[in-house]
C-alpha cells in the first residue's frame, strides 16, 4: 500500500511540475514580442526573423506549436522597427491595397491633357 501511495504522489508531484512549467511558460510568452511583416514573416525584438515561426491571432507559435510570444502592433524596439521596415519594402503590393488618390487624380489630368492636346493639333491641320 505504501508503494502505491509513493506512486500517487510522484504522479501528482509530475502534474504539478507540468502545470507549474505551463504558467512559466506562459508568463515569458506574454512578455515576449513579436512583429509581423506585410509578407507574413515574424520579427523577434532582436530584428531576427523567425523562420518556422506562425501566428494565430495575436499569438506566435514555434514550429513544435508551443506559444512562444505575442504579436504587436507596433515594434518594441529599434532593430524590430528597422527589419520590419526593410522587409516592408521587398513586399509587392497586395490585392486590394489601397491605391493613392494623387496617382489617380495625375493619371486623369494626364489622360485629359493628352486628349486636348491631340485635339488641338487636328485643329491645326484643318486650317
Amino acid at each position: 500500500m505504501k508503494a502505491y501511495n509513493d506512486y500517487l504522489a510522484a504522479e501528482q508531484a509530475v502534474k504539478d511540475a507540468e502545470e507549474k512549467a505551463k504558467a512559466q511558460a506562459q508568463a515569458k510568452a506574454e512578455q515576449t514580442y513579436f512583429a509581423q511583416t506585410a509578407n507574413g514573416k515574424v520579427v523577434d525584438e532582436k530584428g531576427h526573423i523567425m523562420v518556422g515561426y506562425t501566428v494565430k491571432g495575436n499569438q506566435v507559435f514555434d514550429a513544435q506549436s508551443k506559444l512562444v510570444g505575442t504579436l504587436t502592433q507596433t515594434s518594441t524596439t529599434r532593430r524590430m522597427a528597422n527589419t520590419v521596415k526593410q522587409e516592408n519594402a521587398k513586399a509587392l503590393p497586395q490585392m486590394g491595397d489601397k491605391q493613392n488618390n494623387n496617382t489617380t487624380v495625375g493619371a486623369i489630368l494626364v489622360g485629359l491633357g493628352s486628349l486636348l492636346g491631340l485635339g488641338a493639333l487636328g485643329k491645326r491641320k484643318e486650317d
